[in-house]
């Protein structure tokens, strides 16, 4: 079954990324209403394509760092009208199901080769892809800290690191394809210096998160995260850190949910 894709993702891989997320685009608006694995597939393909795309520096390299692919299709073919094709979801598929719904839509030449050789290209690198990373990256603070990190996650709409030194265990995410993790591991650090300095601000707001969390009507981790955010999002909101709440009751002894 794989060698058939391979074959394909073999000629696919060399394609222009613009041209190949325009044949992609119209071959997930031609399976809208028709076939939701299908669909998914397409969908699953893409997201590699536009992962190329968001490392260059082309007009929607920035965009595609940022957003999923829906939100990108509008930009890369006017035959996407968000109005009609929004409507229509994708499932959960991966590993052996993506390959087998690939094979098929080979087998049954369900698009035109150029489409199917850059589906089967996406296909194999969003399962390639589905490992977790674990690289180890340094920077140096403006203040001559050594800072060291693992980088966990680098795709589009999300990296992740996770800071070891000077800091233990410590967490910081951007919504984005960062494509230099050292600016988050920068960030991370700066926002841990700036989060201290705030003990000020964070006491004064702590009477008015204590109030509102004394008149939840349901007494869920949900509800006390978003009262948390409420409160404290104005200080905190650009901030790549992660659980601020922990690291404000290890430091200044209040409770946080």
């Amino acid at each position: 079954m794989k060698k058939d894709i391979k074959e394909y993702a073999k000629r696919g891989e060399q394609c222009d990324v613009m041209k190949a997320l325009t044949l992609l685009t119209k071959a997930y608006i031609s399976m809208c209403g028709i076939s939701l694995g299908c669909r998914t597939v397409v969908y699953c393909a893409a997201e590699p394509w536009q992962e190329r795309l968001a490392w260059l520096d082309l007009p929607l390299s920035e965009m595609a760092r940022k957003g999923p692919f829906v939100h990108l299709m509008p930009h890369i073919s006017n035959e996407y009208i968000p109005e009609e094709y929004d409507e229509y979801d994708i499932t959960a598929m991966e590993g052996e199901e993506l390959l087998s719904v690939c094979n098929q839509m080979i087998s049954n030449k369900e698009f035109d080769k150029n489409t199917l050789e850059v589906i089967s290209w996406g296909i194999l690198k969003a399962i390639e892809e589905e490992q977790e990373l674990s690289q180890e990256i340094e920077a140096t603070a403006p203040d001559g800290t050594l800072l060291k990190g693992v980088l966990k996650k680098q795709k589009c709409s999300s990296t992740w690191l996770i800071m070891t030194e000077p800091y233990t265990d410590l967490s910081a995410s951007s919504c984005e394809l960062v494509r230099d993790a050292r600016e988050l591991l920068l960030k991370a650090y700066s926002d841990y210096q700036r989060l201290h300095q705030l003990e000020g601000e964070i006491r004064a707001l702590y009477p008015v998160y204590l109030d509102r969390i004394s008149k939840l009507e349901k007494n869920s981790a949900w509800g006390k995260h978003c009262v948390y955010m409420d409160v404290y999002g104005k200080l905190l909101d650009d901030m790549v850190l992660g659980q601020t709440n922990k690291l404000i009751e290890e430091w200044f002894e209040m409770k946080i949910y």
